[in-house]
């Protein structure tokens, strides 16, 4: 006879089965980078070269080396004529080495690589959207894990991308305040002190709150922002889906208080604490980064 787990199990399980999934994949691409610079090869066909941290740390830098043929194609940003606010792309051939120097002084860059992080990016984006979907719906919570596995698998060499963009050592002190935030939400939330997710100012306060985060960085694709501007707003977002992690463990609580104890749910509230914590994770990182 096969003893019933709880609620809280079943979360905490699918929770941290799809979280060891994305630490794992990050640390396997960090670790190749590493292994790539060492060995002066690329990784996923970049290539990574060495600097230091004001903590004197290795800091890998990723980098495109410089083409081996020509022409090669390069290009640059400039300002719309049609909208000085935004930027068009203009594209030229560079024909041999000295054009390609006499394009870099004008302001060229080469047109980089990164098909493999960007194809990531975009299995990422349409798993998580049909996880997503399966969640909410709750129509089959197989075929919802199977989405959700995905995601995850394609989000761990993204997360890996974006801590060396900024700095690998700077990502690694975020995911430690992530986890120490995830711990402590988690036990005020669970503890039930007080009702965060029956508390409709709250929920109001919380959705108001992610929809501005949500037009900040819409209006943030077309209109540039000072750094502070943004690290003000990340330090917001980081408190906003802090709070959210209350809520939702919190609702965790109330739900295994009714009796509730089923896989459906349980893969529904992973989902949910899931992307607060991700989203937590991507607000810190924004917050750290020059």
């Amino acid at each position: 006879m096969l003893l019933e787990t709880s609620l809280f199990f079943k979360t905490i399980f699918i929770l941290c089965g799809q979280l060891s999934i994305v630490l794992g994949t990050c640390f396997y691409c960090i670790r190749g980078a590493k292994k790539a610079y060492e060995n002066n090869t690329s990784f996923v066909g970049i290539h990574f070269r060495a600097s230091m941290n004001m903590n004197k740390q290795l800091d890998l830098v990723p980098y495109y080396p410089a083409p081996n043929h020509y022409p090669c194609e390069m290009f640059k940003q400039v300002p719309s004529k049609d909208n000085p606010a935004k930027s068009d792309t203009v594209t030229v051939m560079a024909m041999d080495k000295d054009h390609r120097i006499k394009l870099i002084k004008d302001g060229y860059i080469d047109k980089q690589g990164g098909d493999t992080v960007y194809a990531a990016f975009v299995l990422w984006a349409i798993s998580l959207f049909l996880c997503t979907f399966f969640a909410s719906t709750g129509i089959s919570t197989q075929t919802g894990m199977i989405f959700f596995t995905i995601s995850s698998l394609t989000f761990g060499p993204l997360l890996a991308f974006i801590m060396l963009e900024m700095d690998e050592n700077d990502g690694f002190n975020a995911l430690k305040i992530v986890f120490l935030v995830t711990l402590i939400a988690g036990l005020i939330g669970y503890s039930d002190i007080y009702s965060f997710s029956e508390s409709s100012f709250l929920i109001g306060f919380l959705l108001i709150s992610l929809l501005g985060l949500i037009v900040f960085e819409f209006i943030r694709i077309f209109k540039g922002f000072s750094r502070s501007a943004i690290r003000i707003k990340a330090i917001f977002g980081a408190f906003i889906f802090s709070v959210f992690l209350l809520v939702d463990f919190n609702l965790l609580r109330k739900k295994s208080d009714f009796g509730i104890n089923d896989w459906d749910t349980a893969f529904n509230l992973a989902f949910q604490i899931y992307l607060d914590i991700i989203n937590l994770l991507l607000e810190i990182l924004d917050a750290m980064s020059n």
